[in-house]
């Protein structure tokens, strides 16, 4: 009875081997999704930075969209802010005055 003995022990003892390497097999892909998969570590972390870049950008929106809503108000109400802006971006100028334009080195005019 002893060959049967071992048989039954080696037999066991392969079971013990084989299911030890299933499970290291299985960790080591669940780690492995775990940190690459569609919903891993890493892609986590690269939705954070998306999600802060994004967050930064509204941010400079509402301020720019803030500035432009005074320029705006002050369009409608302040005559010189009229005069400020037809002077710098139309070039345009008062009776009598001269206006000079100089041009930029890559060609482009300024007035």
């Amino acid at each position: 009875m002893a060959p049967k003995d071992e048989r039954g022990r080696s037999e066991s003892g392969l079971r013990r081997k084989a299911a030890t390497l299933g499970s290291i097999i299985a960790l080591i892909a669940l780690v492995v999704g775990s940190l690459f998969g569609d919903r891993g570590i890493l892609h986590l972390v690269q939705q954070r930075e998306r999600a802060d870049a994004l967050r930064r950008e509204i941010e400079a929106l509402r301020n720019e969209n803030g500035l432009l809503a005074a320029e705006i108000a002050a369009l409608k109400s302040d005559p010189r802010a009229i005069e400020r802006l037809a002077r710098e971006d139309l070039g345009l100028a008062r009776p009598g005055e001269i206006v000079f334009t100089i041009r930029d080195e890559d060609g482009g005019e300024r007035p």
